[in-house]
């Protein structure tokens, strides 16, 4: 099989050498702004396009401003690498107004990372100095332009309707007090446009509309390599374009502490983490790229980053029903749950340890304690046996800490999925939940008008305990 793949990987970048970003145009439209991107690679056309909704004429037009025009072309080099990956090719060249060498520089480093699961997934070797090469003219020195609003404005929410999403939401709408909080939303439904209504308290909800073009998806379907890609990235800057349009706030987002932790300690000599661009890695990465080549151009930062998934869960207590109508399940329709994945194994099994397993059973609607299928996922999630699954869950840690709350004083066997756990002395010698709950990780990237309120956040999470 790895003879296979090298040998179709060999072949397609023989045949490809070359993967091209043409252009990336903004548009003015009546709803908003259009962003179109030109992809081309031997004979392959790509022009996947963006639609970014809920923004006044006069936002709108910022997009023509120097800072814009550069959110939009990082936008497209993250939006390449969802079609770049069929093809692997040995070169992405950057043909439309390109990026200086430093800006270059920026990007050769965060394609490691953010392609890492992609290439450990498709067994391909990505380490060779040769792999991938991403180079460009060096661009004529462009004028910067102010800013376009401060940062002591409303914060722009990435809002997914997950319960990282909602503790963020109620962390900044008690940060602004009476003021209203804006939201960010990507490829809403009804649903979400509902739970966003319900939240936003006067604030403004603009949306990201995208899709994956059908040529990209015939590839697939004929066999080239496909996974994971720097999805969170691409929020990232799509959420900043819009801020920057939208005029002043920061650009906030529901990643936390559980994001740093790898699925795979070393593939090549590199750690590969599913959230990497999560990761509080990346987050310094991102910043860093603002303050030097977004000048005006929002922050962006994860105000949940000191705490782990467990403390984000724990500080909804005070609203258990406002918890239980959020989903995070990426298998099932809107608001559903699988039932089978990581995922799902996880929001149970934290929901079960926190607020009691007849909780957990109401929230995903089965018992998955009861379902002895399920027990090599949990002893995968907490790192009892092969490689962490590659889902958004908590750490190999915070895991163990939940099984061994949600057993305590059962007998193994009453849970057929953590039997196995519950017997490892790796699980029962875990660290307590309460000593977990009450963690508190890095915080220097969290913005100064957020700190109180989630110092707090810990604080109800720590009361769990």
């Amino acid at each position: 099989m790895q003879a296979e793949r090298d040998a179709q990987v060999r072949r397609l970048r023989e045949e490809y050498p070359v993967f091209r970003i043409e252009d990336a145009a903004a548009d003015r439209s009546p709803r908003g702004v259009t962003l179109r991107f030109s992809f081309a690679a031997g004979p392959l056309r790509f022009r996947p396009s963006v639609q970014l909704t809920g923004l006044s004429l006069e936002e709108a037009a910022r997009v023509t401003a120097p800072t814009a025009r550069r959110i939009v072309r990082a936008l497209a080099i993250v939006e390449a690498f969802s079609y770049w990956k069929a093809l692997c090719s040995p070169v992405i060249e950057v043909a439309l107004p390109a990026p200086g060498a430093g800006e270059l520089d920026w990007w050769r480093a965060f394609w490691p990372g953010a392609m890492g699961e992609f290439c450990y997934r498709n067994q391909i070797r990505y380490t060779a100095p040769d792999f991938l090469s991403i180079r460009g003219p060096v661009a004529a020195p462009e004028r910067a332009d102010a800013a376009a609003g401060g940062a002591d404005g409303a914060p722009l929410v990435l809002f997914s309707g997950g319960k990282d999403s909602l503790a963020l939401a109620r962390i900044a709408a008690a940060a602004r007090g009476a003021a209203p909080v804006d939201f960010f939303l990507y490829n809403p439904g009804a649903r979400l446009r509902g739970m966003t209504g319900s939240l936003a308290a006067g604030g403004r909800v603009l949306e990201a509309q995208r899709a994956i073009l059908p040529e990209l998806l015939r590839l697939n379907a004929a066999g080239h390599p496909n996974g994971h890609t720097p999805f969170s990235a691409y929020l990232a800057f799509a959420a900043m374009l819009t801020g920057y349009l939208r005029g002043s706030g920061p650009v906030v987002a529901g990643n936390s502490r559980s994001d740093d932790e790898p699925n795979v300690a070393s593939y090549l000599g590199r750690p590969v983490n599913h959230q990497w661009t999560k990761s509080y890695e990346f987050e310094t990465a991102i910043g860093a790229y603002r303050d030097r080549w977004l000048p005006g151009a929002p922050g962006y930062s994860s105000p949940l980053r000191p705490l782990y998934e467990l403390q984000i869960i724990a500080s909804l207590s005070g609203d258990v029903d406002a918890y239980l109508r959020t989903a995070s399940c990426n298998r099932a329709p809107a608001g559903a749950w699988c039932r089978s994945c990581a995922k799902c194994a996880w929001v149970f099994l934290a929901t079960a340890a926190l607020f009691g397993h007849d909780l957990a059973v109401r929230k995903i609607g089965a018992d998955m304690f009861a379902d002895p299928a399920l027990a090599g996922v949990y002893q995968e999630m907490a790192g009892l046996t092969g490689t962490k699954p590659f889902e958004c869950t908590g750490t190999e840690g915070e895991v163990r800490a939940a099984i061994r709350a949600a057993g305590q004083g059962r007998d193994p066997g009453a849970y057929p999925a953590l039997a196995a756990c519950l017997r490892d002395p790796a699980v029962a010698g875990a660290r307590p939940l309460a000593a977990m709950l009450a963690e508190w990780g890095h915080d220097e990237l969290v913005p100064a008008a957020f700190l109180g309120q989630v110092s707090e956040a810990r604080a109800e999470a720590a009361a769990r305990g």
